[in-house]
């Protein structure tokens, strides 16, 4: 059995589009506070790592656009603009927190359309 980090290698034809430095919180069974670590937005998959010391306990996780059915923002701690709701068919929901939220939402946006070869909107919200 390998690392959990070996989740994120990526896929034959997967690219990065973006990586940035954020927040994890929501379903995955063991989260309920948020995790600092990096996101990864390829082209197939959103990607996280977080951080942490023992490798065998860091929250890692790999969502397919494919398994993505809605997003949505909102404000963590009700006051930062800076959260991303990610609904996902196997994973239930789960919360990002980001910088640049808008520009983030629209790349999700983009691959999950490019994913289903439509270009219908999952958004909820603004």
């Amino acid at each position: 059995m390998g690392k959990p980090s070996d989740l994120l290698a990526l896929l034959p034809g997967e690219t990065v589009i973006q990586e940035m430095k954020g927040d994890c919180s929501g379903s995955f069974g063991i989260v309920h506070g948020a995790v600092a670590g990096k996101y990864w937005l390829t082209n197939q998959r959103i990607l996280f790592r977080g951080g942490g010391i023992v490798e065998a306990t860091r929250l890692v996780f790999a969502v397919p656009y494919t398994d993505i059915v809605a997003i949505e923002p909102f404000r963590v701690a009700y006051l930062f603009p800076t959260g991303i709701r990610v609904v996902s068919q196997k994973e239930g929901g789960f919360y990002l927190s980001v910088m640049k939220r808008k520009e983030v939402m629209e790349i999700i946006q983009q691959q999950v359309s490019r994913s289903r070869g439509s270009c219908g909107d999952i958004f909820s919200g603004t």
